[in-house]
């Protein structure tokens, strides 16, 4: 049986710990000049990896921000095609997503600094 690739394949990142590290690092404005040196597929896997993961949904939606509509769809299929209208809402800004509707908790980070 193969294994799976791309969107199916939950557990593994699809690029480098080491760029991970980096873009978490960053502020999602400088997301967009990281995300740069990646091909369109690369960025629509890695920004349905992200999103798919709480703790890294802002990133995967300022990543999907920068992705065309069709490379999210080819790796997600209609769940790409909505991250995609997700990312290109007036409130999917970073600026807009560091702001949490009152009540509620702050999401929980894996990443270790």
């Amino acid at each position: 049986m193969a294994l799976p690739s791309g969107s199916a394949d939950l557990e593994n990142c699809p690029v480098s710990e080491e760029l991970l590290k980096k873009l978490l690092g960053t502020t999602l404005n400088a997301v967009a000049e990281i995300s740069n040196q990646l091909s369109d597929e690369q960025r629509a896997t890695l920004a349905v990896y992200c999103y798919r993961r709480s703790h890294f949904r802002r990133l995967g939606l300022s990543l999907a921000a920068q992705c065309n509509r069709q490379a999210l769809i080819r790796e997600a299929g209609h769940a790409g095609e909505l991250i995609f209208a997700q990312s290109q809402k007036s409130g999917s800004t970073p600026e807009d997503m560091n702001v949490r509707p009152r009540g509620t908790k702050a999401p929980v980070s894996l990443h270790t600094v």
